[in-house]
């Protein structure tokens, strides 16, 4: 993509469009819908001869408005099943990325948005930083009640504006922890919800 381009251009490097011209370094982003599949096959060829490869982010997936349409992540595992080789990772979940963002801004409170478990929570993570869980992109509420302890956010909120409301506080009640007019524990196997209200709430219990 072209965010890519412009950035490696502000570092002086010179982004080139074949194995042949002698490549320092494979570098792969989010092409758009509109990907060529040749530049698959120039990015094997030069990763196959031991040239470092980099990735700016391993999402498998990416919203749009006609569904769940493969992410950067899906085209990195081509050049990955190709070549049988790995990337470094420059975005998130690792924490690069995340640490440059807190340089830049000089952020003393940083807050992490994003749709993903994998990758924008475990991200936060990762980086010993709160996050808001937005439900408007590929994480619904099943997959974040299933979710591991490094991939539970901090927040939950249906959308963005959940940045501009405050989130009510979860507080531990019992052998179960409770928000609004919800309590959730862990039963015999199964987890047990019970109250009514706001179904974030419950969730968020």
């Amino acid at each position: 993509g072209e965010g890519l381009r412009v950035a490696l251009r502000e570092r002086g490097l010179v982004p080139v469009e074949s194995a042949d011209d002698d490549p320092v370094a494979v570098v792969q982003g989010y092409g758009g819908p509109e990907l060529v599949w040749g530049r698959f096959a120039e990015a094997c060829y030069a990763v196959a001869r031991g040239v470092p490869w980099f990735a700016s982010n391993t999402d498998l997936t990416i919203p749009s408005g006609r569904g769940i349409a493969p992410g950067n992540g899906a085209a990195v595992e081509v050049v990955r099943i190709a070549t049988g080789a790995e990337p470094q990772v420059a975005g998130k979940p690792l924490p690069p990325m995340h640490r440059e963002t807190i340089l830049r801004t000089g952020a003393e409170r940083p807050l992490v948005v994003g749709d993903r478990l994998d990758t924008d929570i475990e991200g936060a993570f990762n980086g010993g930083v709160d996050s808001l869980l937005v439900l408007t992109g590929v994480t619904d509420g099943a997959q974040l009640l299933a979710a591991p302890p490094h991939h539970r956010p901090t927040y939950v909120d249906a959308d963005l504006r959940g940045l501009l409301t405050g989130q009510p506080e979860v507080v531990e009640d019992g052998g179960g922890f409770r928000c609004g007019g919800w309590t959730a524990a862990a039963g015999a196997g199964r987890l047990e919800l019970d109250g009514d209200g706001s179904p974030l709430d419950g969730l968020r219990a």
